[in-house]
């Protein structure tokens, strides 16, 4: 004789298979979310999407602290203490501001920009040589480590002009023309340098005319 199904044996089977079908769907989650990619909050490789994001980042940073050739940036770029041989504020010549804010308007747009999100960037200034065999220099502004392989970097460039001033606190009213380029005192390393009396400022005048010298300021981000 036939025995009917117990009811009991259905719920059981219906429970068994509510098990088996959740642990199917868990295993999924798990595999689905291994093999999401994640793109970092912070430093490190990111995505293209990521990159193009930034680097507008970066050139509406530096368009909005930019304008004209006496303009935040073009006074950043004179912000030097002579006697400290770095910028104004700055901690010292081999990382500028290091990981302190920037001054005026830059260090505003990068502080609310990159800085609030957790993003490493370093900004240099870089500027013509008075010798063109010497190659391109460049100043650290602000150094923060090492960029990784995807970073990105935007520039702007201001031109500065013989009777320009430099715009430090510390700065008398010398024209930068007079001031020496050779990082040695008084020149004794630089016999070829015009060693004057006002101070130490690491752009030479390498431009003939009333153009002292065209500097870019180079923001690299990561």
């Amino acid at each position: 004789m036939r025995r009917q199904p117990d009811p009991d044996d259905r719920g059981q089977a219906f429970t068994l298979e509510g098990i088996i079908s959740a642990i199917i769907v868990l295993t999924a989650l798990l595999y689905a979310l291994q093999a999401v990619v994640i793109t970092p909050t912070t430093g490190g490789t990111v995505d293209q999407g990521v990159r193009t994001e930034l680097q507008r980042q970066a050139d509406d940073v530096l368009s909005l602290a930019g304008g004209d050739d006496d303009g935040q940036l073009s006074e950043l770029t004179r912000n030097w203490s002579q006697s400290r041989r770095t910028f104004y504020g700055a901690v010292n010549p081999n990382i500028g501001f290091g990981n302190q804010r920037l001054p005026g308007e830059l260090g505003t747009l990068l502080n609310g920009t990159f800085d609030s999100r957790d993003r490493q960037y370093n900004v240099v200034m870089r500027y013509l040589p008075k010798d063109e065999s010497k190659g391109i220099q460049q100043t650290a502004i602000a150094s923060r480590g090492t960029p990784s392989d995807s970073s990105v970097s935007a520039t702007y460039r201001v031109t500065l002009y013989d009777n320009m001033t430099l715009t430090s606190p510390t700065a008398g009213s010398a024209e930068l023309w007079q001031y020496d380029t050779c990082p040695a005192v008084n020149g004794e390393d630089c016999p070829d340098s015009e060693s004057y009396q006002s101070g130490y400022y690491p752009v030479p005048n390498a431009v003939d005319g009333a153009v002292y010298n065209v500097v870019e300021i180079r923001v690299i981000v990561w």
